[in-house]
């Protein structure tokens, strides 16, 4: 009987330990904390819900109104693994740019898996126009040589998962979106925070216009792409 009891034991603890384990695996490779992992195939297999026009022709970043949606930017802003989010609306079509920090794992894939610049300040002068190493920033950038979060030259270099969450996040809050294009590039970044100070400010962004579309061709190219986007076409700065 001592035995019997023994062996019901030991079935209930594994069962438990099987239980736990399921969980804390569908968890840990579903959760927002992990956007890099290859285990999570059913997320993955889903269809793309950024640049999904770009899969399949050639696309334009041309757009007739041009604005900042506070709402989505804060709802992306609010993802772990993001720092910051300021999400333009292009017409129907959402540019995000973002800064990462490290309350997620798995935010960058491929090859471009290290830093392009932090809040340690590690490339001080990589992108200033008033001279090699200088410190100095207008107020109006977000991400500085010595300040700001993580940025991510290409766009590429931003892992499937993150990037698809975030769309997906983006598409949820406003399901009138047509596509969404991501980015963590430093120069997108505050070139954003700058149509951003003007936008809170009242004032319209018509006169960035011009100057939107040709940065997101730089951006994220006009070209078809391939469809996993392992290597886009997008001619980042």
């Amino acid at each position: 009987m001592m035995r019997y009891f023994r062996w019901i034991g030991s079935a209930a603890a594994l069962g438990l330990a099987m239980t736990m384990t399921g969980c804390f695996s569908w968890y840990d490779y579903n959760s927002a904390q992990n956007y890099g992992s290859k285990r999570d195939m059913p997320r993955q297999d889903t269809s793309r819900a950024y640049q999904t026009q770009q899969q399949y022709s050639p696309v334009s970043h041309k757009v007739t109104k041009l604005e900042m949606n506070q709402h989505l930017s804060d709802q992306v802003a609010a993802m772990d693994g993001v720092s910051s989010a300021i999400v333009m609306m292009g017409d129907n079509t959402a540019y995000v740019a973002i800064t990462m920090d490290s309350t997620a794992s798995g935010t960058r894939g491929g090859e471009g898996k290290g830093t392009e610049t932090n809040n340690y300040g590690l490339v001080k002068g990589l992108y200033s126009t008033y001279g090699d190493q200088s410190d100095y920033a207008p107020s109006d950038q977000l991400i500085s040589g010595g300040s700001g979060g993580e940025t991510e030259m290409h766009h590429e270099h931003l892992s499937h998962l993150f990037k698809q969450k975030i769309a997906e996040k983006i598409r949820l809050n406003q399901p009138t979106v047509h596509d969404v294009y991501i980015s963590a590039n430093r120069i997108v970044v505050n070139s954003f925070n700058r149509m951003a100070q003007d936008s809170w400010s009242g004032r319209s962004l018509e006169p960035y216009r011009a100057q939107f579309t040709e940065m997101m061709d730089r951006t994220f190219g006009t070209d078809v792409t391939v469809p996993n986007q392992a290597e886009g076409n997008g001619r980042e700065y």
